[in-house]
């Protein structure tokens, strides 16, 4: 018997990342098949046609309310069993995937079923007009975070009784608990003022002020102090409203911690890399480590999908 081919998938809400892909959370549709433009990528499923787009979609509270999160896992899947050097087709599937720590309790049942459901009758599209298809056998659902501190960070949890873990996300800044090696289930919390939130008000802020439109990659670059032609006031004030955003997120979060200087936090999530400096110089914080390879949570769902199949 083929044994299944296990995928950690993890449906962020600026990107969905595989343990090797990273792509937007951002689709257009077609009624017809629309003509390739630079070598895209279109999918095929149902009798529409997608691609991939930067635009990224609204937040979504509950992931399973469409088909969007589906469509943009099996572009997933393919881009990975691409990079791979595999193929899909007639296989067994086994999905990793996770949920932010203040949703796992409610959703994710009803999470799984939305894969097992469009798997019903097996799995059958069409990436750049070659078949793919298969058969999703499992899926695991875990609280995001603990996969991924689990699986990069395991040093801490020999060392220290208590973890604070904080995933600052596009939709979510999410803050899990983690004593003895396992979650603090009364401290799950899901903060919906993510980076989507913090770039809008930069964005609006810059429009107001200065009269420039800046787009997420302008903020964004600014704030990984890349080269910019930005005057240095727009820049200031970049820098200026991301102080004032992350400290009002440890504000939010001391509501459930009240003291982070009393043991290690794990910071992991793309905005958590966008905001190291304002990390780093917190008097918030003790000690501090970061994730810094943002598939992090895909790859950890995918580990912990193999040992809940009990193989290695």
């Amino acid at each position: 018997m083929m044994a299944a081919q296990i995928f950690g998938i993890d449906h962020g809400n600026g990107a969905v990342k595989g343990g090797n892909v990273n792509i937007p959370c951002g689709l257009v549709s077609y009624v017809s098949e629309p003509g390739r433009f630079m070598n895209e990528d279109i999918l095929e499923y149902d009798g529409r046609y997608f691609t991939l787009s930067d635009k990224r979609m609204p937040f979504k509270e509950d992931k399973t309310s469409d088909d969007d999160y589906f469509i943009l896992t099996l572009f997933a899947l393919a881009m990975e069993a691409r990079a791979e050097g595999t193929s899909l087709n007639g296989k067994e599937v086994v999905l990793g995937v996770g949920l932010p720590p203040a949703d796992f309790g409610q959703q994710s049942v009803k999470f799984r079923n939305y894969f097992m459901e469009h798997s019903r009758h097996g799995v059958k599209f069409r990436l750049n007009r070659k078949l793919i298809n298969f058969n999703i056998k499992n899926v695991y659902v875990s609280p995001q975070n603990f996969a991924a501190v689990m699986c990069f960070k395991a040093s801490l949890f020999k060392k220290y009784r208590t973890v604070n873990c904080i995933d600052i996300g596009d939709g979510t800044v999410d803050l899990l608990v983690i004593r003895n090696g396992q979650p603090d289930l009364s401290v799950r919390v899901s903060d919906r003022t993510g980076m989507a939130v913090l770039r809008a008000e930069i964005a609006n802020s810059i429009q107001q002020n200065f009269g420039l439109h800046l787009d997420s990659y302008d903020v964004e670059q600014v704030l990984m102090h890349e080269p910019t032609v930005l005057d240095e006031k727009v820049v200031d004030e970049i820098f200026r409203m991301a102080n004032d955003w992350f400290a009002m997120i440890v504000n939010r979060l001391h509501t459930h911690v009240p003291d982070f200087r009393t043991n290690p936090a794990a910071f992991l999530g793309g905005g958590s890399l966008l905001l190291k400096e304002q990390i780093e110089q917190s008097t918030d914080f003790k000690y501090i480590e970061f994730i810094e390879d943002v598939r992090a949570n895909a790859i950890g769902y995918e580990k912990l999908a193999a040992a809940r199949l009990g193989r290695k």
